[in-house]
């Protein structure tokens, strides 16, 4: 049996916690604490051993990006989502049901990335299920596999791509040599770019805008922000653009009349 974490009240404002994200690296140092997870969790008495500095490099690695991951924060641990039981200290009974990447049953076997990351992200596993990515991934006897999570964001410490990765991690795929979709990385690039100007809009708009007036636009634009996360895991880009169009209109015409006010406040002085 799998052993999943206990999920808490989501964050009242998606996009908030978007615009927290450059802050993800800073909260997730080594310097955060001792988590709940690394309390009680045999793989981490075992695995967090220095030892495997010399005896198993790839082990200790393994543990090291997981105590400075999101994933260590949200006491998300190895059973999550490589099976196993981490209440025995025992190696052959904590590793139990676990299988090699490598086995078509595990949950880490490439084909079923998207599934068990999914446990969690369910809204964003909705939306790459609908994508051509996704019918790659699960497709029998192709040589060429799609992207599952693990491609864009690694399998630990997870990353978000940004506007000067983002090309790069496309053109693995969309390039001339391949002929598919050549043009796919540079919109992305800018379809991402966009994105940051609806971050910084946000933010103008939450620190001089009153309180009073901004909150039923954020509990709309917040919504479509969402939308917009989901549908960037499509990976329509026709679709993706239309959505960041909506939110970026709307934010700008925002900006415009939050200013307007803080100028006149500030000139009534």
């Amino acid at each position: 049996m799998r052993l999943h974490r206990k999920r808490g009240p989501r964050p009242s404002s998606r996009a908030g916690a978007l615009l927290l994200a450059p802050l993800v690296v800073l909260l997730a140092l080594p310097w955060h604490g001792v988590s709940a997870a690394e309390a009680e969790d045999s793989c981490v008495d075992c695995h967090s051993d220095p030892d495997f500095v010399v005896t198993n490099r790839k082990l200790y690695d393994y543990y090291q990006r997981w105590t400075i991951s999101v994933h260590s924060q949200e006491d998300v641990t190895c059973v999550d989502c490589h099976g196993g039981n981490a209440r025995i200290s025992s190696k052959k009974g904590a590793h139990g049901d676990a299988l090699a990447a490598s086995n078509a049953k595990s949950a880490v076997n490439f084909r079923n990335i998207p599934r068990t990351c999914g446990e969690c992200h369910e809204e964003i596993y909705a939306g790459f299920r609908e994508s051509a990515h996704f019918d790659h991934v699960v497709a029998k006897q192709q040589e060429e596999q799609g992207p599952t999570c693990v491609t864009c964001h690694g399998s630990i410490n997870v990353a978000v791509l940004n506007v000067v990765t983002v090309e790069e991690a496309c053109a693995r795929c969309h390039n001339e040599e391949t002929d598919n979709h050549p043009e796919n990385p540079v919109e992305a690039r800018s379809l991402l770019n966009k994105f940051l100007s609806i971050h910084r809009y946000y933010r103008y708009i939450t620190v001089r805008g009153d309180p009073a007036d901004t909150k039923p636009f954020f509990k709309q634009v917040d919504a479509q922000i969402h939308s917009l996360s989901i549908a960037w895991h499509t990976f329509d880009l026709d679709e993706i653009g239309a959505q960041t169009q909506v939110v970026l209109d709307a934010l700008r015409e925002k900006r415009k009349e939050v200013s307007r006010v803080y100028k006149e406040r500030r000139d009534a002085r």
